[in-house]
């Protein structure tokens, strides 16, 4: 069983709809509850009411600590990858709520095997968060890493070099998804990271293109640094300090390393190698570097919490005056990218957190920025207070998906005081130096986030211009190979991206084997198309065209891509 254990000024949640086929029947209605501690739980294969039944009793410790009253259990499969059955998973759940309330707790729960859209408050004291994982035979709550097997794994470490097993997530699971349409796998060897196969590759270096055309038609320059730097990096920028417990941290010739988990510090390095005017300003800087995050213990869930990432991250260095353009600029880059997924969307702005660096009247400064910046999109914000990093103010953009669930994606930060710890400065136009501000921004966020959200959302079913597979190139038989590789060569010279389904076999296989990849078109090539240089045309909706030349259907796909359909 794997908890994470959280204590929220709010927690709100809404049944969408229904996960699995025993999903317990539940009203739709919102439902929000304040001052609770939440317990998001996954119950895992051999899991029994012993267990279910200590972990609400260290919950109980836990909450006298706090001094809080109230307990919220909420089931949440993404904490786990061996899961327990829907049939077996349920009476523990009751389990839980029958022992929390036989220890006099006001208790709560969330239904049981729903796709839930969900936004919680967390208060920010040390406690506030906290994760938990209790196995079989363990007296007390301990990492899964001190199973008895453990021994069995290093004697024979051949046993761990295998996949992760999603066999028991929802077929709307974006692990699932991703296995079935070759996107990715998760291997146990690399706990929280992703091993992106072809197809999943190209996916990801569609969105990353998209993003850099958007850059270089605004002038970004791209840079890549080291994803090592000393101890000494982090404490100038506060890291140290505000975020170590989620830096991976090593040493090296009696010095502490730590992996990178943004690229702030790394960019600002960069802007210090050489002295800038303002004419030179706004400098608009990109990276696409992988960012490493030590993220709790079971609380990683396939791509929506990566311990290994990479962000479409930016920072743009301007004047203290010229700051508001520059939003406003990122702004309408947001906005641009979102109607082309056709995303609903929620502003909001995160304030001063009670730690934090710089003056009230520097945090006042830069969240007024950020709220005039809004407003004159004709946005509607909400404030949510005390949310900002410990260095900035931020726009924050939930977006909603086709589920209804929310999604954080877009933040925009207004930075007074991370160049003011580097000593970042330009020639002003008096001559003289004055301080840079930086604005960090980064549209999509986590690319492997985004990833994910992308295939629930779209249930696998990509839309033309980001299937890494637009067509199948399929011949009716092995006299036709031949003419269909022709077609695939073709189709790959002039930028589709297909392949070719070659192999012995027939047409039915491999037009169902293409659908279930939810690629968009098969094209099917006989001695009647050979014989006319044409293609018959397949949609994976089931619509048929035959007749079509390849110059054609190439066309095709390219006015679809240009308008993103």
């Amino acid at each position: 069983m794997k908890i994470l254990q959280m204590h929220a000024d709010f927690i709100e949640y809404k049944p969408i709809k229904k996960e699995i086929r025993d999903a317990e029947e539940a009203k739709t209605d919102a439902v929000r509850e304040e001052e609770v501690v939440v317990l998001f739980t996954a119950f895992e294969r051999g899991d029994t009411p012993e267990l279910a039944a200590k972990a609400v009793r260290d919950a109980k410790e836990f909450l006298s600590k706090l001094g809080a009253k109230r307990l919220m259990i909420y089931p949440f499969a993404h904490l786990s990858q061996d899961l327990a059955k829907p049939a077996d998973a349920l009476p523990l759940l009751e389990t839980m709520v029958g022992e929390a309330k036989a220890q006099g707790i006001e208790t709560m729960r969330s239904p049981f095997g729903w796709n839930k859209a969900m936004q919680i408050k967390v208060k920010g004291h040390p406690l506030a968060e906290m994760s938990r994982s209790y196995s079989e035979g363990q007296p007390t709550a301990q990492p899964r890493t001190q199973e008895p097997k453990q021994a069995q794994r290093e004697s024979d470490p051949r046993s761990r070099l295998k996949k992760s097993d999603f066999g028991s997530l929802p077929e709307t699971d974006h692990r699932v998804i991703g296995e079935r349409l070759d996107l990715f796998s998760f291997q146990e060897t690399s706990p929280g990271m992703v091993y992106w196969h072809d197809k999943g590759l190209k996916l990801w270096r569609v969105l990353e293109e998209m993003i850099r055309k958007e850059e270089t038609k605004a002038g970004y320059v791209e840079l890549s640094m080291p994803l090592l730097a000393n101890s000494a990096l982090w404490k100038v920028s506060g890291h140290w300090d505000f975020y170590k417990e989620n830096m991976f941290v090593t040493s090296l010739g009696g010095e502490e390393f730590a992996l990178k988990p943004m690229n702030c510090p790394s960019t600002m390095l960069y802007y210090k190698t050489r002295k800038w005017s303002f004419r030179d300003l706004p400098l608009r800087i990109a990276c696409f570097d992988a960012l490493h995050r030590n993220e709790l213990s079971g609380v990683a869930s396939g791509l929506f919490r990566v311990k290994m990432l990479t962000q479409d991250d930016a920072h743009i260095f301007a004047t203290r005056e010229g700051a508001r353009a520059v939003i406003d600029e990122l702004l309408d880059l947001m906005l641009r990218l979102y109607s082309i997924f056709k995303f609903d969307f929620e502003v909001g702005i995160s304030t001063m957190p009670d730690d934090h660096a710089g003056t009230l009247e520097e945090w006042d400064e830069a969240t007024e920025v950020l709220k005039s910046a809004v407003t004159s999109k004709g946005l509607k914000y909400a404030i949510k207070e005390k949310d900002g990093t410990f260095y900035a103010p931020k726009i924050d953009v939930d977006i909603k998906d086709s589920l209804g669930r929310k999604w954080q994606i877009t933040t925009i930060q207004l930075d007074l005081q991370l160049p003011r710890r580097f000593g970042l400065v330009h020639t002003g136009t008096d001559g003289k130096e004055h301080e840079t501000v930086t604005v960090h921004r980064a549209i999509f966020g986590s690319l492997e986030r985004f990833i994910g959200i992308l295939l629930e959302h779209y249930k696998g079913k990509l839309p033309v211009w980001l299937s890494p597979v637009q067509a199948t190139v399929v011949p009716l038989s092995d006299e036709h190979v031949v003419y269909a590789k022709k077609i695939l060569s073709k189709l790959l010279e002039d930028g589709v991206r297909a392949q070719g389904d070659l192999a012995s076999g027939t047409l039915n296989s491999k037009v169902r084997n293409s659908q279930l990849l939810k690629i968009p078109y098969v094209l099917v090539v006989g001695a009647k198309e050979e014989a006319a240089g044409t293609v018959a045309v397949r949609s994976r909706d089931g619509e048929q065209r035959f007749g079509v030349k390849p110059e054609d259907f190439v066309e095709e796909v390219r006015a679809l891509s240009s308008r993103f359909e």
